[in-house]
């Protein structure tokens, strides 16, 4: 999931050597607690909507778990504004 939705991103998809390396900052895996789960920013529904509308299309079809949550500082990290 995390690697079909890489071309979203500020500035559009890379090109060239290295494009296919990395994710969208809308769209990234993660390991939280020893679970392997995806991080969908729903920021990504204002500025995608097909591509929101795809990701939940996507956890739908595939019995995937949803959750909606919110992100925390690091302990000792200032929080965000």
């Amino acid at each position: 999931m995390a690697g079909v939705m890489s071309p979203f991103r500020p500035g559009g998809a890379k090109m060239g050597i290295g494009a296919h390396i990395g994710y969208s900052p809308y769209c990234v895996p993660r390991v939280i607690n020893g679970v392997k789960c995806v991080i969908v920013s729903e920021s990504l529904k204002a500025l995608e909507p097909m591509a929101w509308e795809f990701v939940m299309n996507f956890a739908r079809d595939n019995d995937l778990q949803v959750t909606e949550a919110c992100l925390l500082p690091e302990p000792g990290e200032a929080p965000r504004r």
